[in-house]
Order: structure tokens, then sequence, then C-alpha cells
């Protein structure tokens, strides 16, 4: 298999992407190179690179990118961009993200799987919306959320915020992934409860918005959302392209905590 055919396999699944305007690209190195063992990460941190070589990876897949323009121009960033592509060269592995694919794909996908981790019962969820509906069985928002606390410490997080009342029955909860959770949509579709990650949402207008309507919000990290669907993109991998080895490689998301 080559980065390119893994890209072309994208293209004929997804249909939902634009594939004239999409993240869902080679990210760095040689398209055509030859691989038989992949290395899957949600981000390629310069430690995954080196163990995915480490490995005889010579493709590592990222759920998310490698070069964000929000630094770019300072000092250090463009020294850690000039470093980060020297890297990637002197291991000789080529770097693709699969994001827009993979966000929305049906079952594999990181919404999907994020909605099936938590443990409820679901309803169907159409290709083109990012967001789930999971039924729950009129427990109140401390109830859920202490449950999801238990959840996500098997993925390294071990908090969970929330905005609104936590004595509020619920029966209905609208989770997102990534940094598409916007809770004005989300409610549109039917959301008692939100459950949303930090880098979806913006504490003080989110948090204005969730008081004023009663509408509570739950909030882990961006990565721990995505983390069962990223583990799921090695186990389809492997099914897709029999003969291949696929690996998954944590890369140290969600952040540590310091507990006391």
């Amino acid at each position: 298999m080559t980065p390119r055919e893994f890209l072309d396999h994208c293209r004929g699944a997804a249909t939902w992407v634009d594939w004239t305007d999409t993240t869902d690209v080679v990210l760095h190195g040689d398209p055509d190179i030859q691989t038989s063992r992949v290395a899957v990460t949600w981000l390629a941190t310069d430690a995954v690179l080196k163990r995915a070589s480490e490995l005889g990876c010579n493709l590592v897949v990222s759920h998310e990118g490698a070069f964000y323009p929000a630094f770019q121009g300072t000092p250090s960033e463009d020294r850690h961009l000039a470093e980060k592509h020297r890297l990637i060269d002197e291991l000789g592995v080529t770097l693709v993200r699969c994001h827009d694919t993979w966000d929305r794909m049906p079952d594999w996908g990181v919404c999907d799987r994020w909605a099936e981790y938590l443990g409820y019962p679901t309803e169907p969820r159409s290709v083109e919306s990012p967001y789930r509906m999971c039924r729950i069985p009129g427990l109140t928002v401390e109830q859920v959320g202490k449950a999801l606390l238990t959840k996500v410490q098997s993925l390294g997080q071990n908090a969970v915020g929330l905005i609104g009342r936590r004595d509020k029955r619920i029966e209905r909860m609208v989770v997102g992934t990534g940094a598409n959770t916007r809770l004005p949509d989300m409610f549109e579709v039917g959301a008692e409860l939100i459950l949303a990650t930090d880098d979806g949402i913006h504490s003080t207008y989110c948090g204005l918005w969730s008081l004023d309507l009663d509408v509570p919000v739950l909030v882990v990290n961006h990565a721990t959302a995505e983390l069962p669907g990223t583990m799921a993109l090695a186990d389809y991998i492997r099914r897709a392209f029999p003969g291949i080895e696929a690996t998954y490689i944590p890369c140290g998301f969600p952040p540590a905590a310091i507990v006391e």
C-alpha cells in the first residue's frame, strides 16, 4: 500500500467530504512510498514520529495536523516547523492526515465510536451530521457526569467540566467531537444536555448561552472524544488493506493534570 492508495480509498468511502477542499492530504513525505507497516495516532508529535520509525512504520496516519498556522511567523514556531520537516525527512516517514474522512465515517469514525464508547442507546446519524443523540434514562446531569468521568479516566482524563444545573433530569444528550461542538446547532437537534469539547466551546459566551437557556454542558478534552475513533482507525486499515500491519501510538493527549 502507498499513502496515495490510502487516500484514494478514503475518497471512495467518504462521499461527505469535499475533496477539492479537505485536510485529508499528504502533509509531508513521499505519497508513493510502499509500506507494509502503518502507525496511527491522534497527533503526530515528534515522539510519535520517532516511535513509529522504531516500530518500522514508514507511514504515519494522524487524525490531527502537524503544521498549524496559529504561531507561524514567530521565531520559536518557525524553528519548530523547520525542525519537524527535517525530522520527518531524516526518519524516512510519510505523514498523512485523515480527519474529514474519519470524523463522520459511519460506525468506525470518531463521532460514532465516541457515542458507542459512552454506552447509552443512540439514535441513527446521517453522514452529514457531526453529532449523535444519546438516550438517557431520566438521569440527572450530575449522574451522567459521574458516569462520564469513569469512562474517560481510562482514556487518561481525570476531570470533566460542567456548566449549568447538576440536578436537572434529562433524557436526550447530544454528543460531538473535535472543535465542532457548536452549542446552538446541538441544541436545535433536540439536546437537553450537551457533551462538548474544550476546543469546541468558548468558556465565556458558551457559558452565558448555557446558563441563560438552562441547557447544561459537559466538557471533555478534544482528544478524549476522538481517541476511541482514532484507535478504531488502526483496526479499519487492517481490514481494508489485508496484510498491512497498523499500530495505534498514543501521543500524550489528553494532557496530564496535577491532582493532589
